[in-house]
């Protein structure tokens, strides 16, 4: 069965001669380095045609059923299935070279890099590009930026959204929508959606998260807010207010993704320059969480 039109797949293959891969994970939280896949999908479009690549990997822990809620894969669904270590490599063949895109790539990609880190499987050459990133230039007028908003107000057909072969599909597709807006896309422009090489990450050799800020693990699984002193940014070396939301691997080093309460922007906060924790009161809290009701 085929996924592309001949139309689609031209506008695709103008852009990325050779092919592209759109991949999509499903997992037990929002963060590589402490969370786990259990859901690994792809669809590789090239100038020979198409190719799925579609497993269910088995966690080896629970998974949560908050997630369960989100993406129906129950832990029945993957209990005997392979582990990552052993789909992986099989992943890595499938794409060989080619660039990747997903949607919120960081995420995804920070899975497959901690895995590959984690097996010592090589990085290559391949480049990654972000679908949400390319179509907050290529497509602004869109209500936001969330896969399942783009794919109705594009009419992409899109049935079993966070299962990832179907998100997989949807993002390329998304993707297509926003190169089409352009007559003959140069190198700019597909730098608008480009994030960063495979090979990049072989500049970080360390994925852990430092001991000190191990209390932080619990934090980003509830998004429980709590203050950071970072030796960064506008407010170099004070506390601000965060809700944490994924420990985050990436070429510069291991970032938390957090939604700052200060400036009500979703920002990545090296862990080297989080150089303390500190809790907050209900009282806090509960008036942090006023603001953002009015905002």
């Amino acid at each position: 069965m085929a996924h592309f039109t001949e139309a689609e797949r031209e506008i695709l293959l103008r852009s990325f001669p050779n092919g592209i891969v759109a991949l999509d994970l499903e997992t037990t939280g929002l963060s590589p380095l402490i969370d786990k896949v259990i859901e690994l999908s792809a669809i590789k479009v090239t100038p020979y045609g198409e190719e799925v690549f579609d497993e269910l990997i088995d966690p080896k822990i629970e998974i949560p059923k908050f997630t369960i809620d989100i993406h129906g894969i129950t832990n029945d669904m993957v209990q005997g299935k392979r582990t990552l270590d052993k789909v992986l490599p099989e992943f890595i063949n499938f794409i060989g070279s080619l660039p990747l895109v997903a949607h919120n790539a960081k995420f995804d990609l920070g899975f497959i890099v901690f895995g590959m880190h984690q097996i010592g499987l090589p990085l290559h050459e391949s480049h990654v590009y972000c679908s949400c990133k390319f179509s907050r230039y290529a497509l602004r007028g869109s209500t936001n930026f969330k896969l399942s908003t783009l794919t109705t107000e594009l009419e992409i057909p899109l049935e079993n959204h966070h299962r990832a072969l179907d998100d997989a599909i949807a993002c390329l597709k998304v993707y297509e929508r926003g190169l089409r807006v352009f007559k003959k896309p140069d190198r700019k422009i597909l730098n608008e959606g480009h994030l960063f090489k495979l090979k990049d990450f072989d500049k970080q050799d360390d994925f852990e998260i430092p001991k000190k800020l191990k209390p932080l693990q619990d934090k980003v699984k509830d998004q429980e807010m709590i203050e950071i002193k970072y030796r960064g940014g506008s407010l170099k070396n004070q506390f601000r207010p965060i809700r944490p939301i994924s420990f985050l691997p990436m070429p510069q080093g291991n970032m938390l993704y957090a939604h700052c309460l200060v400036s009500d922007m979703y920002k990545s906060f090296s862990l080297k320059k989080i150089a303390e924790l500190r809790e907050l009161s209900d009282e806090q809290k509960n008036e942090l969480k006023a603001k953002m009701v009015k905002k």
